[in-house]
């Protein structure tokens, strides 16, 4: 005779739930991108192929899309090459603050995207820093 466990059963079961709440967001932006909605795309009015005919056909549409992707390479290419340097140096060297340094790497990333964007826009805006392409990189 089997024995039941709770974890073989519980644990699928609420990775499963996660997984279809965070997929929520991205399915509702997929579904509305098929709206004919206008300004407003809060409320369904009719399905249309419009927006999917001329992507760049709303303003500024595709220069967000290449500063996304720009933003988006550069953020992952220094954030490798600073990674892999620190990792190295924490791995191979024994210094005096280590223990600290480790965990100021740890806090951005137990520290939710939009307290640290928010943050790091706040800080920018109070060292009287011009928004740009550059701290957004930075951020």
């Amino acid at each position: 005779m089997k024995s039941f466990s709770l974890g073989k059963v519980f644990v699928p079961v609420a990775a499963s739930i996660t997984l279809v709440y965070l997929l929520l967001p991205i399915a509702h932006v997929i579904l509305f991108s098929f709206n004919d909605a206008g300004r407003n795309n809060i409320t369904w009015r009719r399905f249309t192929l419009d927006n999917w005919q001329n992507p760049c056909g709303a303003p500024q549409v595709c220069e967000a899309f290449g500063n996304s992707i720009m933003v988006g390479v550069v953020a992952t290419v220094v954030a490798t090459v600073l990674g892999t340097m620190i990792a190295i140096a924490l791995v191979r060297y024994r210094f005096k603050f280590r223990s600290a340094l480790s965990l100021m790497l740890f806090t951005p990333m137990a520290t939710p995207e939009v307290v640290l964007g928010a943050g790091l826009a706040s800080q920018f805006l109070l060292a009287g820093v011009e928004k740009s392409l550059v701290t957004v990189i930075l951020a």
